[in-house]
C-alpha cells in the first residue's frame, strides 16, 4: 500500500488529537474514538485487542457488518488465526508494523474492504484499527493518525489503572487458593473485582508448556473469556500455570454440563493461540465458601500431574472427580510404597509374563471384570472356559494369590488397576 502512517513518535497536537484526548478524558474509552472517527471520516471502525477480540464496532454503514451477535460460549472462532487468507495478512501486518489492505470477508460478516493500522507500545503490537475505506486523503490520515496517537495513550492509561486492580484480585485470589482466604472478604471483593464469593464458582487451573511468560497467558485468557459469554478471573500463578474462576453470568447455579461447554471452548482457543505448546486444564470441586478454594486448587492441580501412561492424557479438560479411586491413593511421598504393594501382588506374574511372552494379568483382570464368571470372561478373551481354568490355575499357583478370598481379589483388583494407570514403572526395580 503506498500510503505511509506519519512518524509514530511526532506527537502533533492539533484539534483532532485534542478531541480524541478530551474522549479518553471522558471515559468513553474505546469506543468514543471509534465514534469519533467513523463520523469524522464517514465510514465504518472496528478496533481491535492484539489477541484479536473486538474492543469498539461503530458501524457508520449498515451494511458494513452482518450477523454480528456476541457469541455463547459453543465455538471460539478466531479467522485470523485459522484461515490462511486472513493469517497472510495478519503476518504481513505483524512484522512491517505498517498498515495492510484487507479485502472484503463476506464469510465473516464483513462485506466492505479495510485498511488495517497496527498500533504499537515499545515496539509491540498491542491492537488494530480498522478503517473500512479504500482511498485515504490527507485530511483522513491526519485523523487517524490523531487516533493512533489516542490508542496509544489510552492502552498505556489503562495498563496503569489496572495495575492496582491486578493486584488486589492477585492477593485475593492467592489467598484463598493458599487458605488464607476469610469471610470477611466477600463483600469487599464483590464490589472491587467481580467475583461474588456468595456464590458458587468453578476452579480452573490451566497449564501451558512452554509458554512465554504470565502476562501472555493473563492476556490472553483475558481476551478469550471476555469474547465468550463468560463471567471469569484470571490470574498466572508462574510462567507456565494459570488460575481461571469462573461463575455464572445471571447469578443462577452452575450446571455441569456449561462449565464443561465453556472450557473445552477456552482449551481449543488456547490450542489455536498457542500453537506449538501443550494446554491442559485440570478441574477441581465447586466452591461455595473461601475455605474450598484451597482443595479446589489442590484438586486440580493434582489432575493436571497425573499424566499416565495412557494415549489422550497430555492435553485436555480433566476433572478431578474422573481420577475416582486414582484420586484418593497416590498421595505425594507413597510412591514407593504403591510401587512395593503392586509388585508384592503381581510382580511374579509381570516376571513371568516377560520371560514366557504370555499376559495372565489380563487374563485375571479380564476374570475379575467379568464378576469371576468363566463363561462371561472366556467369551470376552475368545478362549475356551477350560483353557481359562488352565491360566486361571496357573496363575494362582505361580503368584501365590487365592482367588476364592474376597480380600486377595480385591487387592489383586487395585494392584492391576494401578499397573494400568502407571504402567510398567511400579514392577520395575
Amino acid at each position: 500500500m503506498g500510503t505511509k502512517l506519519l512518524n509514530p513518535n511526532d506527537f502533533e497536537v492539533d484539534a483532532f488529537y485534542d478531541q480524541f484526548m478530551e474522549i479518553i478524558v471522558n471515559g468513553r474509552g474505546y469506543q468514543g474514538i471509534a465514534d469519533l472517527l467513523a463520523k469524522k471520516c464517514q465510514t465504518s471502525i472496528l478496533i481491535e485487542d492484539e489477541f484479536f477480540r473486538v474492543l469498539a464496532r461503530s458501524n457508520n454503514n449498515e451494511t458494513t457488518f452482518t450477523h454480528i451477535k456476541k457469541r455463547e460460549g459453543k465455538k471460539y472462532l478466531k479467522p485470523q488465526r485459522v484461515d490462511p487468507r486472513i493469517i497472510n495478512y495478519v503476518h504481513l501486518a505483524q512484522s512491517s508494523g505498517q498498515p495492510i489492505e484487507l479485502p472484503e470477508l463476506p464469510d465473516y460478516g464483513v462485506t466492505y474492504p479495510r485498511q488495517i493500522f497496527p498500533f504499537v507500545i515499545k515496539n509491540k503490537i498491542k491492537g488494530y484499527l480498522h478503517v473500512f475505506i479504500k482511498e485515504l486523503d490527507w485530511n483522513q490520515m491526519r485523523l487517524i493518525k490523531a487516533a493512533l496517537h489516542s490508542l496509544v495513550f489510552l492502552v498505556t492509561l489503562r495498563h496503569a489503572q489496572v495495575e492496582l486492580k491486578d493486584e488486589m484480585r492477585r492477593t485475593l485470589i492467592l489467598g484463598l487458593i493458599n487458605d488464607k482466604g476469610k469471610d470477611d472478604i466477600i463483600q469487599w471483593e464483590k464490589g472491587i473485582l467481580g467475583l461474588d464469593l456468595s456464590r458458587e464458582m468453578v476452579l480452573a487451573v490451566i497449564q501451558i508448556k512452554n509458554a512465554t511468560g504470565q502476562q501472555q497467558i493473563e492476556d490472553v485468557l483475558f481476551s478469550i473469556t471476555s469474547d465468550l459469554d463468560l463471567n471469569a478471573n484470571v490470574i498466572a500463578v508462574n510462567d507456565e500455570q494459570a488460575v481461571l474462576l469462573v461463575q455464572s453470568t445471571d447469578g443462577r447455579k452452575l450446571e455441569s454440563s456449561v462449565v464443561t461447554e465453556y472450557l473445552q471452548v477456552i482449551f481449543e482457543a488456547l490450542k489455536i493461540t498457542f500453537t506449538q505448546c501443550k494446554v491442559k486444564i485440570g478441574v477441581g470441586r465447586q466452591c461455595f465458601y473461601p475455605r474450598d478454594y484451597r482443595v479446589a486448587f489442590a484438586e486440580a492441580c493434582k489432575v493436571i500431574s497425573f499424566t499416565g501412561p495412557q494415549p489422550g492424557t497430555e492435553e485436555g479438560v480433566f476433572y478431578y472427580h474422573s481420577l475416582r479411586l486414582m484420586g484418593i491413593l497416590p498421595q505425594p511421598g507413597n510412591d514407593q510404597t504403591l510401587s512395593e504393594f503392586v509388585r508384592r501382588i503381581i510382580g511374579k506374574l509381570y516376571e513371568y509374563g516377560v520371560e514366557h511372552n504370555t499376559n495372565l494379568i489380563e487374563t485375571l483382570a479380564c476374570y475379575l471384570e467379568q464378576d469371576c464368571c468363566i463363561q462371561s470372561a472366556a467369551r470376552e478373551l475368545f478362549i475356551h472356559p477350560s483353557t481359562l481354568r488352565y491360566r486361571l490355575e496357573k496363575a494362582e499357583k505361580i503368584s501365590g494369590l487365592d482367588l476364592k478370598d474376597k480380600d486377595t481379589k480385591l487387592e489383586l483388583l487395585l494392584a492391576i488397576k494401578l499397573y494400568r494407570y502407571y504402567g510398567e514403572t511400579l514392577l520395575k526395580r
